[in-house]
């Protein structure tokens, strides 16, 4: 008896343990850089919806999850990003949109808030091609 226990005990460890995690489709953005990146996102869909919103504070050598959900693979949806890092630097593209953006608070905007943006900054974002893959992963480099 107390054997089966302990070969129940020890597989029941060995399951935890050496199961793989199951991946999380989404959007993920990870940090290949020296200083620590604030990331903003936005999406933009076939009848120009807008939803902005950030901040997610990436440290070197790390990755954050901006969407924890399977990303459009319609090709209805526009992905996009706008990043600083704590040495001055930017992720920007000034061919494409310029988003509303608060540079000092997490927000969240809607398509009515972004197109006011009287309580914020408009940025250029850069557009994020996932190549209609559900899962995607930004990497950040210098």
């Amino acid at each position: 008896m107390r054997r089966s226990i302990l070969i129940s005990a020890f597989f029941v460890f060995a399951t935890l343990v050496f199961h793989p995690a199951l991946a999380r489709a989404g959007m993920h953005f990870c940090n290949k850089t020296s200083n620590t990146v604030n990331v903003a996102m936005a999406t933009l869909d076939s009848v120009a919806y807008a939803h902005v919103w950030g901040w997610w504070q990436v440290e070197p050598s790390a990755c954050k999850t901006a969407i924890g959900v399977d990303l459009d693979t319609t090709g209805d949806t526009d992905y996009y990003y706008y990043a600083y890092d704590t040495a001055g630097g930017t992720w920007s593209d000034s061919s494409h949109y310029a988003f509303c953006i608060d540079s000092n608070y997490a927000f969240d905007y809607n398509d009515s808030q972004d197109n006011d943006c009287a309580s914020g900054t408009r940025r250029h974002f850069k557009i994020i091609n996932t190549n209609s893959n559900s899962d995607f992963t930004v990497d950040l480099t210098d």
